[in-house]
């Protein structure tokens, strides 16, 4: 699998139980709250059926005082970012990402806000957190407000603070793949009085929460097939489209539903025991990695630690061509998204730099392979990974 997120059997019945009635409505929700204040702190919080919906909604929130104004948006994320862009009917300026660090280019981000810009979308990838105090800095300076994407955090660290707390608002996901899991779901936190306005006003786009039985049947599935042994199955069918990066079309915001709050409830401290074994895995195979010329590890601000959701590789030309062979991925092993958001047809007609170059953006498009890390990796698939990234490199 190139990732994973931990489930049990007594997570599932614990949807069930909340997705029947049995648990009484808003019993798992109360306890999630608990969970989310005990760990993040913010001054409010919002729970939505995914992590789209919470960027989108605060994307929204944000607009209705501003409606004229730009968001700031990387060149390279996830597709999903595009999404809810396109959702929020934003006009979006492009900035730069470094290549080294995943973290914003702050020249280019620089040359995006000279105009009325809202709101800066600070994106997390793979559980590799990025220096947030100059993004910050320069929002403040604009009038803008940041809005961190943490749907890919995983546990990541910075200033000592998990990530999704430094910017006015915090988005997570709790879907397929982000290390905690309640087979769908996210949250929007408030992190200051900002965040708060906006929040108040992201909160009367979404209506009562469904029970969650799709959520919950996904999660099953996930839970039984997300073994070694199983998980070719699904990944031999062609419409599971597993590990291929789509653009979605944005669909209506919803609450997150009743049996995703019991699930992620329940995997909380497995998914704490899974963090521990990504970083101890990501080590391993960045000892592999070393000084190698073909392969290049990501930068590490000296006040983040991961989350090591996946391990994200700046390669050769030639070693990224091997990364998309079928041995690769049977190792787990993933190219990045293959096209920046600059390049990305849907979100085009929002694109109001969409001309600009974007070097960053490209290079990480074109040669970013991704190692998984999780917890379910042998010790048999952690000698296989480090004889390919000896052998990557040998032509």
């Amino acid at each position: 699998m190139p990732a994973y997120s931990p489930l049990s059997a007594d997570a599932i019945l614990a949807g069930v139980r909340a997705a029947s009635g049995i648990t009484a409505p808003g019993v798992a929700e109360e306890h999630l709250v608990s969970l989310v204040e005990d760990r993040y702190a913010p001054r409010s919080m919002l729970f939505t059926d995914s992590g789209t919906s919470a960027l989108s909604a605060a994307l929204i929130g944000v607009l209705l005082s501003r409606p004229r104004a730009t968001v700031a948006a990387p060149a390279f994320a996830c597709y999903d970012v595009a999404t809810a862009l396109n959702a929020a009917g934003a006009n979006v300026v492009l900035y730069d990402i470094d290549p080294r660090t995943l973290a914003p280019d702050l020249d280019s981000l620089r040359g995006a806000m000279r105009g009325d810009v809202a709101a800066v979308v600070l994106v997390t990838l793979y559980g590799h957190p990025v220096d947030a105090v100059p993004v910050l800095e320069l929002a403040k300076e604009r009038g803008a407000i940041v809005i961190e994407d943490a749907a890919q955090s995983a546990g990541a660290v910075y200033l000592g603070r998990p990530v999704g707390t430094q910017g006015s608002l915090g988005v997570l996901s709790y879907g397929r793949g982000k290390g905690l899991t309640g087979g769908g779901g996210g949250a929007l936190l408030a992190n200051d009085a900002a965040g708060e306005r906006v929040l108040a006003h992201a909160r009367t786009l979404f209506g009562r929460s469904r029970r969650g039985w799709k959520e919950l049947l996904g999660a099953t599935a996930q839970w039984i097939l997300a073994r070694p042994g199983l998980y070719a199955l699904p990944d031999a069918l062609p419409f599971m489209k597993l590990g291929e990066t789509i653009y979605r079309v944005p669909r209506p915001p919803h609450a997150m539903p009743r049996a995703c709050a019991a699930v992620t409830v329940a995997s909380w401290g497995l998914a704490d025991r899974e963090l521990k074994r990504r970083r101890e895995n990501a080590m391993r195979l960045l000892t592999a990695v070393g000084t190698r010329a073909h392969l290049v590890p990501m930068q590490v601000p000296l006040s983040g630690r991961p989350g090591h959701l996946r391990l994200p590789l700046l390669a050769s030309p030639d070693v990224r061509g091997r990364a998309v062979s079928r041995v690769a991925r049977r190792l787990g092993i993933m190219p990045g998204y293959p096209l920046s958001l600059a390049d990305l047809g849907p979100l085009a007609a929002r694109v109001l730099n969409g001309g600009a170059h974007f070097p960053g953006a490209r290079l990480l498009a074109a040669q970013l392979v991704t190692l998984p890390t999780h917890g379910r990796l042998r010790d048999d698939d952690l000698l296989r990974l480090e004889e390919w990234i000896r052998e990557s490199g040998v032509r």
